[in-house]
């Protein structure tokens, strides 16, 4: 699965590059996302975490996290609302999106909050 999520992260960069946004890849070289990112594992562990970009685009704090097949877009609950555990946080991306948008707004002076998951490529891999 790993190659695959590779795919996925390489066409996000293509689009993004497309797009002209610059965000940072696994990480973020702004001291103060950094130092959120060290407690910011999706498992709760208080250890870091590594969104597959992250970055600022005006005054929004963008993060995106990927998974290669589109089976594991978002899972929701019983109400219909995004799942928030940790099983749902680690395996789709829209919910470890929503995980990474939630811990950012907390632990840094960032409010606004642009969470985005991403499954699948352009090919759909599924």
């Amino acid at each position: 699965m790993a190659k695959l999520e590779a795919n996925t992260d390489l066409w996000v960069y293509d689009l993004l590059k497309e797009a002209d946004i610059k965000l940072s890849a696994q990480g973020s070289d702004i001291k103060e996302i950094h130092k959120a990112l060290q407690t910011s594992s999706k498992r709760g562990t208080g250890k870091v975490g590594f969104p597959e970009y992250i970055g600022i685009v005006k005054d929004f704090l963008i993060v995106i996290e990927n998974k290669a097949s589109i089976s594991f877009h978002e899972k929701r609950n019983g109400k219909d609302l995004i799942c928030e555990t940790v099983d749902a946080n680690i395996n789709y991306a829209v919910n470890g999106a929503l995980f990474y948008g939630k811990h950012l707004a907390k632990n840094t002076s960032y409010k606004k909050v642009i969470a985005v998951g991403v499954s699948g490529d352009e090919k759909g891999i599924k």
